[in-house]
């Protein structure tokens, strides 16, 4: 008797250990089957493993985003302001529609970032801007891992090259914010995956197909940033040179290039004729007020472009800023992996596909050379924080040169836990020393950190805006240093009186009782350096008015900011 009740009882008790026990097959067995699919070879259009790196990097961005917003940093960039409030002005504004583009910019990321700034809180709080970079930085991640995967490379080079942005706190941080370079490096590594998969098909495409894997993300390139257009010009050589060498015939080589190209060419049209249309100059983007080459001009007669024709600055400064954002770790394995490359590979069309991926990198040190670009670091003349996330550019090239080497070392067996092993053992301890001061050893959160210093005031005026404001409209310029504050303010963009206001915005000024209740100028008139922005109109229209201050009142006040409330018998 006593054993038959035992026995339910022995019985009763391994069933929760029988229960675990399934349930840590089912879950394991999902798991081996994905790991395997991770060093699958490819097959056709497919490239086993796909889902679970655009899936894996979803979840990174998401977490990251969490971090970034939670903490409020991800509007520290007066850019990622501007670009957020760009998008919004597009319905939003005093003179609504898609001349509120401009041309500072190109036009593609404010056009991906419309829909979600449609909603004000997402707007206000950056959450537009980190959506988009979440899908941003699952398409690049799952990008590098298709171009590594046709080249070739085995499982351990497919991780390594999603490894080299997922696990960098500096690029994660850049894809949670409004900046250009999420979505320039999305649809550059977009064109490239598309022309690794016409390279290395079996099947002949054909220049239709091209067209529509390679052709249209790298259209979307050349309306992100001008980096795109060197990869268009870069890829249309590649084309060239490799349906040359498969046919031996020029007339197919000029076939599969125009296919390649018509789109992306088709862009640069669009965006000359917007120029043309808009402001009466197709070149307006080249040579108008706010383009570079003005900005540049004025950055170059204060003496703080040193590295405009001078090849050893140029170097110098851009490779500190991507030993400042890579790593040391990260770099020298992509140093190692070119001199793999080149040794194993010669000049084959996996070694072209791979320098077509340096095209930004190439582009970048060629427009730091001609001072057609700023960027100034800890090792700079002068030394200041100042456009280091254009390192960035390089990220597909050293992505991929790294998982060129990691691929090598693992290929014998017997060395590929030690290989595999001291790469996850330097990105630990690489993060590890970061983690230890990031915004004095990540040249990207360094520049963040100084742009929201460099703004404290102003942003501490448009929160004290944003809790007091209920209506009567505000004059601002916005374009002025320090005024791009519109996402932190929260207020319809429609109630704001700008530059991009249109015809609104003169008559404001000249009397600004009659439009807005509000007035919200910067009173440094010319005191801050050359290269820190405009002077704001609205603060010289305001010391030319005598009666401004019959008018107004002072209602919020910083040492660079203020703000004023129209008085309520005028």
């Amino acid at each position: 008797m006593a054993t038959s009740v035992a026995t339910p009882r022995r019985a009763a008790h391994r069933q929760p250990a029988v229960r675990s026990l399934v349930l840590l097959r089912s879950l394991v067995r999902p798991a081996k089957k994905g790991w395997e699919r991770l060093g699958a070879p490819v097959a056709g259009r497919k490239v086993p493993g796909t889902r679970i790196i655009a899936v894996a990097a979803l979840l990174v961005g998401y977490l990251a985003c969490l971090y970034t917003i939670g903490h409020g940093t991800n509007l520290d960039y007066s850019d990622a302001q501007s670009h957020l409030t760009i998008a919004r002005r597009i319905f939003d504004s005093k003179a609504p529609g898609f001349e509120q583009l401009g041309t500072v910019w190109l036009p593609m990321p404010h056009l991906l970032l419309a829909p979600f700034v449609l909603n004000m809180w997402l707007f206000s709080t950056g959450w537009a801007a980190g959506l988009l970079g979440i899908l941003a930085l699952s398409a690049t991640a799952t990008g590098l891992y298709l171009i590594a995967a046709r080249l070739g490379l085995g499982r351990a080079g497919r991780l390594a090259t999603t490894l080299v942005v997922l696990a960098n706190p500096a690029i994660l941080y850049v894809y949670t914010t409004a900046l250009t370079e999420p979505v320039l490096i999305m649809c550059m590594v977009g064109g490239m995956a598309g022309l690794a998969h016409w390279a290395t098909s079996r099947r002949r495409m054909s220049a239709g197909e091209l067209a529509v894997f390679a052709g249209i993300p790298s259209a979307a390139a050349v309306l992100s940033r001008y980096e795109g257009w060197a990869l268009v010009m870069t890829g249309t050589l590649f084309v060239v040179i490799v349906s040359k060498r498969r046919t031996g015939n020029w007339r197919e080589a000029l076939i599969m290039a125009g296919g390649y190209v018509m789109i992306p060419a088709a862009a640069v049209l669009w965006w000359i004729s917007y120029n043309w249309a808009i402001y009466g100059d197709p070149l307006e983007f080249m040579f108008g007020q706010y383009s570079a080459y003005a900005q540049q001009k004025n950055i170059t007669d204060g003496g703080l472009l040193p590295t405009k024709g001078n090849a050893g600055l140029t170097l110098t400064t851009f490779h500190w800023s991507l030993l400042e954002t890579v790593g040391v770790v990260v770099l020298a394995l992509a140093a190692c992996g070119a001199v793999v490359l080149v040794f194993r590979r010669g000049f084959a069309n996996s070694t072209l596909l791979v320098a077509v991926t340096g095209s930004a990198y190439a582009f970048a040190l060629l427009s730091l050379f001609l001072g057609q670009t700023a960027i100034n670091n800890d090792h700079s003349l002068p030394s200041t924080w100042w456009n280091n996330r254009f390192a960035l550019t390089a990220l597909p090239l050293v992505a991929v040169l790294v998982a060129v080497f990691v691929h090598e070392i693992t290929r014998p067996a017997r060395l590929r836990p030690w290989g595999t092993g001291a790469l996850l053992a330097g990105l630990v301890l690489q993060n590890a020393w970061w983690n230890e001061d990031p915004t004095g050893r990540l040249a990207v959160l360094a520049e963040g950190r100084m742009s929201a210093e460099s703004t404290s005031n102003s942003t501490a005026a448009a929160r004290w805006l944003n809790e007091h404001y209920e209506s009567g409209g505000i004059l601002m310029d916005e374009s002025a240093r320090g005024n791009a504050v519109l996402p932190v303010m929260g207020i319809p963009l429609k109630e704001i009186y700008n530059r991009a206001s249109g015809d609104y915005f003169q008559p404001a000024l000249e009397d600004p009782a009659k439009s807005a209740k509000w007035v919200f100028v910067n009173v440094e008139a010319g005191t801050g350096a050359r290269d820190s922005g405009p002077t704001d109109l609205v603060y010289r229209a305001m010391v030319k008015s005598p009666s401004f201050t019959v008018r107004y009142s002072l209602a919020f006040s910083t040492p660079t900011h203020r703000i004023y409330e129209r008085s309520s018998d005028s």
